[in-house]
């Protein structure tokens, strides 16, 4: 047997007779060199004789479990791609697998079109792996990758994507986008200012989605003229890599000439499939962990993030002010009264009614905004890149939105509430998370004092600490 046949077999490794002849018979009826193994013990004595490409095995197996499987085969011999399997996952064995190497980790029962999708991505790409010596050999290439497969953050893949990509092609500058709710939103820059990332940003929005279905065929653009900000910076040309996995595109990402230089031509064909596949697969696995973590902090009644989600969101938050020199604002807003509407239609009603405000404020803030219900009838409201001036005309708009909404008309009710708002801005009121909190609050009550229905800003404590209306 040669090296290329001994790396294009399989291993199916699972208990259940059933499943492992299952998956066996439907991986060799599409071509590929199967043999199986009933456990882990087992699998350990195949891998020892022969060199396998694909491991596809079962999470929880008597004996060696198939985590335990991962880490050995990892440990001997870390070329081979793992698949795991099971009908019991949960966020715990999910996130070991990943760090640890997994390739996928697959939900039973498992579609004939997905196995097969799966497994085949995989040897094509160790196909091309072996008929590429030059990329086989590049360990640059090969640890961007790993590195990619490793990490669950979205910051950190756009980071590596933008950087790896801009390293194979031979640029210094670029962008880095990801798709959320669908919008796509700066997550990364790379020689350019956060003004410029946004402008880039602005200009090339509208070919985003039509370039977005194009998968593997980068798109190379002349950016507009006429803007200082792109002539300052000799800014006149870009190439989009779509970011795509299972025909869903989660990211864009945005290569810029060098100042007097064109963007080379992209002769590493190979090489740049294989690093927008392995991006499009990192960030898929991120926006997946990130949306199992966020159902940790969601509030049941009104659907919005709770008070847990507060202080992880904030430090995100500033850490992106900080890097791309922005602002921020935290409004906190609070219900006038709301303890009248317990008392007259009950609490029932009134958890009606704070679910009806949830979503009235979800459509009054960006989708790049975080609202979250604090509790009771308290809310908070971080705006992103907002400063003092935009922040008030936003509290402002809210308050007068929920002084005219009446709340709960189609049930036969015509309740109207007003709400007291305070806000705080970094970095002009404070640097520190926890006063940011309080000078907001501070703000919040003291609009409560004054009469409520208003909206108040506390000013830097080094100008006194004055309250502004």
């Amino acid at each position: 047997m040669t090296e290329t046949r001994q790396m294009n077999e399989i291993l199916i490794v699972e208990d259940d007779r059933f499943f492992r002849e299952l998956y066996a018979d439907l991986l060799r009826q599409a071509g590929y060199g199967v043999e199986t193994a009933c456990s882990g013990e087992e699998a350990l004595d195949l891998l020892l004789d022969a060199r396998f490409g694909l491991v596809v095995t079962d999470l929880a197996m008597p004996g060696i479990s198939g985590l335990e499987l991962l880490v050995k085969i990892k440990s001997q011999d870390p070329s081979i791609d793992v698949i795991l399997v099971t009908a019991n996952a949960n966020l715990e064995s999910a996130l070991f697998s990943l760090k640890h190497g997994a390739r996928d980790f697959l939900l039973k029962p498992i579609s004939s079109d997905e196995l097969l999708h799966t497994v085949r991505l995989c040897m094509e790409q160790r196909r091309l792996l072996d008929e590429n010596v030059e990329l086989r050999n590049t360990l640059g290439l090969l640890q961007t990758s790993q590195a990619l497969s490793s990490c669950l953050d979205l910051e950190g893949v756009c980071h590596l994507a933008v950087d790896a990509l801009a390293r194979e092609v031979g640029v210094g500058r670029g962008v880095g986008l990801v798709q959320l709710n669908g919008e796509f939103i700066v997550n990364e820059l790379k020689g350019v200012d956060a003004a410029t990332g946004a402008l880039v940003h602005k200009l090339l929005a509208s070919s985003f989605r039509k370039r977005s279905s194009r998968k593997g065929q980068p798109v190379r653009l002349l950016l507009p003229t006429g803007y200082d900000e792109l002539e300052q910076a000799d800014l006149r040309e870009a190439v989009l890599f779509p970011l795509i996995i299972r025909n869903s595109c989660h990211g864009m990402v945005i290569l810029l000439n060098d100042p007097g230089q064109i963007i080379p031509s992209l002769k590493s064909e190979r090489n740049i499939n294989f690093l927008e596949e392995h991006g499009a697969r990192a960030l898929d696995n991120a926006l997946r962990f990130t949306s199992t973590r966020d159902m940790l902090y969601i509030d049941e009644l009104s659907g919005l993030f709770n008070y847990r989600y507060l202080k992880v969101a904030l430090e995100r938050e500033i850490k992106r002010a900080d890097r791309y020199s922005t602002q921020l604002s935290v409004v906190f807003l609070d219900l006038d009264n709301f303890k009248g509407v317990n008392d007259t239609y009950g609490h029932l009603v009134g958890s009606n009614l704070l679910k009806e405000l949830g979503a009235l404020l979800k459509k009054s803030v960006r989708e790049v905004d975080v609202l979250i219900r604090y509790g009771g009838d308290e809310y908070t409201i971080i705006l992103v890149e907002t400063g003092p001036d935009a922040a008030r005309q936003v509290g402002e708009r809210i308050r007068k939105m929920i002084e005219k909404h009446c709340f709960l008309a189609r049930e036969g009710y015509q309740i109207h509430v007003t709400a007291s708002l305070g806000f705080a801005c970094y970095p002009e009121d404070t640097t520190g998370i926890g006063e940011l909190l309080a000078m907001a609050d501070k703000a919040m009550y003291a609009g409560k004092a004054a009469g409520k229905n208003c909206i108040y800003r506390v000013v830097s404590p080094l100008a006194g600490g004055t309250l502004q209306q």
